[in-house]
């Protein structure tokens, strides 16, 4: 027997409704994936050091970094030593050179890891407001290598009794162009509603089943636009890393600093949203698998 010709607009309004709030729960989905993530591995200052304290293995990126960071220190400092005399500028430059490549070394260390990771606590500290009533983030992206100078200060101050005073130089870098501040801003006051998005999820996916004709496919729905949604914050994510590495390419320091913690930081996202989308598309294959066997079934009886 066919379906009566007013049970066919409330068929559809109802499938447009379940449409309508399977979409939700996988935009709701993608969000709640991305805001965990954020608040684990960027906001929480203990979660982003030990997302980002790979980067004290890298010597490389240390040698390099030490070597940017103490050549305009000392450029810096011995600036006004400079006496205009070849042979006694030549001199100063070969002490100078001698002192950057001794702190190079001592820097480099393994038993300077702490000081490392204190380079990525005070760039964390200099970004990330600690909760949403906090002060606003600063504008443009800020690396602060400031306890490298420290460091060295206090080594030179141990053996020899005076201090070079490196950290009284600004070794705190912003990086123009890298406009992070509103972006922080905005991710700290939603992480704060990362708790409420799965009941609302759950409650979607329930409500789009149950106003569905199709409940399978609503099933299904909602496991593909968990998929979807996911996906495109995974893209987006992608492309505002990129952004941030591209436009600190004006500020060397900043520069590696950025390159090496945003690697890893992507590496760590792009594992928990395959992660998120395997599980979207697992129930979207129950949804399909299910629908699939009620047809049959139905055609049968």
């Amino acid at each position: 027997m066919s379906s009566s010709p007013s049970s066919r607009p409330a068929a559809l309004l109802r499938s447009l409704c379940a449409a309508l709030c399977a979409i939700l729960a996988g935009a709701g989905f993608a969000a709640w994936l991305g805001l965990t993530w954020i608040q684990d591995h960027l906001l929480s200052p203990s979660g982003f050091q030990d997302t980002a304290a790979a980067v004290v293995t890298e010597t490389t990126f240390q040698d390099e970094l030490v070597r940017t960071v103490l050549d305009r220190a000392t450029f810096n400092a011995l600036s006004d030593v400079e006496v205009g005399i070849e042979p006694v500028d030549q001199a100063i430059e070969r002490v100078r050179e001698t002192a950057v490549t001794a702190a190079q070394s001592w820097l480099t260390a393994p038993e300077q890891q702490g000081t490392w990771i204190q380079v990525l606590q005070d760039t964390h500290d200099a970004n990330v407001p600690l909760s949403a009533d906090s002060a606003d983030a600063p504008e443009h992206l800020v690396v602060d290598a400031t306890a490298l100078g420290a460091a060295v200060d206090h080594q030179v101050e141990d053996v020899i009794g005076i201090s070079p005073g490196i950290a009284r130089n600004d070794l705190t870098m912003t990086v123009p162009g890298a406009e992070t501040g509103r972006v922080l801003d905005a991710l700290v006051w939603l992480a704060q509603w990362r708790y409420a998005l799965p009941w609302l999820v759950a409650l979607l996916a329930v409500l789009a089943v149950v106003v569905s004709p199709w409940r399978w496919l609503a099933i299904a729905g909602v496991g593909l636009a968990g998929v979807l949604f996911t996906g495109v914050l995974l893209a987006v994510v992608l492309w505002a890393a990129s952004s941030v590495v591209d436009a600190s390419g004006v500020e060397p320091v900043a520069h590696l600093v950025t390159e090496q913690i945003i690697t890893l930081l992507r590496e760590s996202f792009v594992g928990r949203s395959v992660t998120g989308m395997i599980g979207a598309a697992c129930v979207a294959l129950v949804g399909v698998i299910g629908a699939v066997v009620r047809s049959r079934m139905v055609t049968y009886h």
